[in-house]
């Protein structure tokens, strides 16, 4: 690893914390894929902040926590055949993904003010740092919100909570991830190269969101088990049915022909692109010693296609899918990664 400037024991502990921070924010996104993947996400009926870190402890708060739970629309409607031991299963998935919220929030607040304490936030990482605190405030606010769009009348969850979740928390987990390697790396912004290239890693950045984002409704809307052949639906490209909706812009999310055709379509597109502008960097601008990024980028981007391709052909099972969007976050990571290298790579190069 090579730095631009030598690192003090305050510079690596402030690293070693975003680091930890960034992979927890990770770990969070693959626990929250896992919940709604399992689904728990309804299985807890309230919402207490502090006093909710604790779980049943005996045998009578677990009978009262799953008598709260039948009254839910998803216990009388989906669920209703569940048994206490089935019931604590899905529990212990939403549980623990509150609790490790908390966890994140912990690691933040306390590193946090030891660093304002020492006078080590210049503003700009005071800002940035404010900004992720604020985002992942309005995180456990969405969650929460996203949770009651299940237990009024429908026992499901909101598709566009869900997904306005998860956009959120891999918002969160990107600018970690990009602060965390200028901090390792040290740069300056006026080494900075601007051209092209850049332009194209930005679009490619902004198609792998749009392309997560129409997974979340995928998992939201549970189109992914509509269709489990690739690449055709119903023996056809484009399928008849893709306009169910009347109203065009609420069919591409409600109308799980369209999200599932708009998913598939939308990879192969971030696929194909990606790949194509990955080769011409390596082939065309990039000297051999900085080309380590770029084959990350490849690997993680055929995990990622082949796997898709997978999940919907073995009709969406926990497994495929959890390494399915777990592999999406490290494609995006990669591909941060693979920007930054080149955006702040020397002049001379």
């Amino acid at each position: 690893m090579n730095f631009s400037k030598k690192i003090n024991n305050l510079d690596l502990t402030y690293i070693i914390w975003l680091l930890i921070l960034t992979f927890m924010s990770f770990c969070m996104i693959i626990i929250g894929g896992l919940t709604r993947l399992t689904d728990s996400g309804l299985s807890m009926v309230d919402w207490r902040p502090i006093l909710g870190i604790i779980p049943p402890i005996n045998k009578e708060s677990w009978i009262g926590v799953f008598n709260t739970y039948k009254a839910t629309p998803e216990y009388k409607i989906v669920n209703y055949s569940m048994n206490l031991n089935e019931f604590k299963y899905i529990f212990w998935w939403e549980w623990f993904h509150r609790f490790f919220a908390r966890c994140i929030g912990i690691v933040f607040i306390f590193p946090f003010l030891y660093f304002l304490l020492k006078k080590y936030l210049n503003k700009k990482k005071l800002l940035a740092l404010f900004f992720i605190f604020c985002l992942g405030i309005f995180q456990a606010t969405v969650g929460w919100w996203m949770v009651k769009s299940g237990q009024i009348d429908d026992p499901f969850v909101s598709a566009y909570r869900l997904t306005f979740h998860l956009t959120n928390a891999l918002i969160i987990f990107s600018i970690l991830f990009w602060i965390s390697l200028s901090s390792i790396y040290l740069r300056k912004a006026r080494s900075t190269i601007k051209d092209r290239n850049s332009k194209f890693f930005i679009f490619i950045i902004f198609l792998l969101f749009i392309t997560i984002i129409s997974g979340g409704f995928m998992a939201g809307t549970g189109a992914g088990q509509s269709f489990n052949t690739f690449p055709l639906m119903n023996g056809e490209i484009f399928p008849n049915d893709y306009f169910l909706n009347e109203n065009k812009l609420l069919n591409l999310f409600e109308n799980t022909v369209a999200i599932n055709f708009n998913h598939r379509w939308l990879a192969s597109l971030t696929f194909i692109f990606t790949l194509s502008f990955i080769i011409y960097l390596l082939f065309f601008t990039i000297k051999k010693h900085h080309t380590l990024s770029l084959y990350i980028v490849i690997f993680f981007i055929s995990i990622q296609f082949f796997l898709g391709i997978l999940t919907l052909l073995n009709n969406v099972p926990i497994s495929l899918a959890s390494m399915h969007q777990t592999n999406s976050v490290l494609l995006l990571a990669s591909v941060f990664f693979a920007y930054h290298k080149y955006k702040y790579r020397k002049e001379s190069l």
